[in-house]
């Protein structure tokens, strides 16, 4: 009895430090992805299944702020790529991805798959970092133009403007407070068609907020090289405080 309990404690410890070994190498190969070209990253990952696995919900919860679930705000059969980016706005509230990372390490990959399972709900990280920035402050949701866009939270709408993005190109913000967090605004941009007006309580993954605007210029490029078409998709982020509508902190 007492050899055994030995046996069963040597093989904890044993299983205890190869995870911290794992755990080591994971950490010192995060972020050499960044060299890696987008076409080598789909190698293994086939871009025409999309993000998000079609046989579960048609707007699954993809990501969180604080505690409050974003459900996808196109169906998960429409999307083409998740993508955080960082943002150096101070008022940018950091987005928490839920499901697995494309472009993270192979080790990375390797742990989620043994201790998480697969998941239905893919997504990257883009864009250049530095310490100021908040690395998830951004999201980027590719869809094909015209696909149409649901409220990722229950709340009430408090802004929908036009205004030129860049000082160049035609576009509408809309702006929401969700429900129970009324020290945040969630923002959504490259909206087409609005169907909201300000004032308007929406449902989360219910209420149509509008439909996806085609990329205009390059808008799309950096997205296009993962999608492998126009690039087309809605911008996402979370701000404290109430909207001003500005366009600085955007992609």
């Amino acid at each position: 009895m007492i050899r055994r309990r030995r046996l069963r404690f040597l093989t904890l410890v044993t299983l205890f430090l190869l995870s911290v070994s794992a755990y080591a190498v994971m950490s010192l190969a995060e972020g050499s992805t960044s060299q890696v070209s987008a076409g080598e990253l789909l190698v293994e990952d086939d871009p025409s299944s999309g993000p998000v696995a079609t046989a579960g919900e048609t707007h699954p919860v993809f990501a969180k702020i604080q505690d409050r679930n974003l459900v996808l705000p196109v169906s998960a059969g429409e999307a083409t790529i998740i993508a955080y980016s960082p943002t150096s706005d101070e008022k940018a509230v950091p987005l928490t991805p839920l499901g697995s990372r494309v472009n993270a390490s192979v080790v990375s990959r390797g742990l989620e798959r043994v201790f998480s399972g697969e998941s239905s709900i893919r997504y990257y990280t883009v864009g250049e970092r530095s310490r100021s920035d908040v690395q998830t402050g951004a999201v980027e949701i590719g869809a094909s133009p015209g696909a149409v866009v649901v409220s990722p939270v229950s709340g009430q709408i408090t802004g929908v403007r036009t205004y030129q993005l860049y000082g160049k190109y035609e576009d509408v913000q809309i702006d929401i407070r969700p429900e129970g967090l009324g020290d945040l605004t969630v923002s959504l941009l490259l909206i087409d068609e609005p169907a909201v007006t300000i004032g308007q309580t929406v449902t989360a993954g219910k209420t149509q907020l509008g439909k996806v605007r085609e990329a205009q210029g390059d808008l799309g490029a950096r997205l296009a090289e993962y999608t492998h078409d126009s690039g087309s998709h809605l911008h996402l982020q979370v701000a404290k405080g109430y909207s001003e509508g500005s366009s600085s902190s955007l992609p």
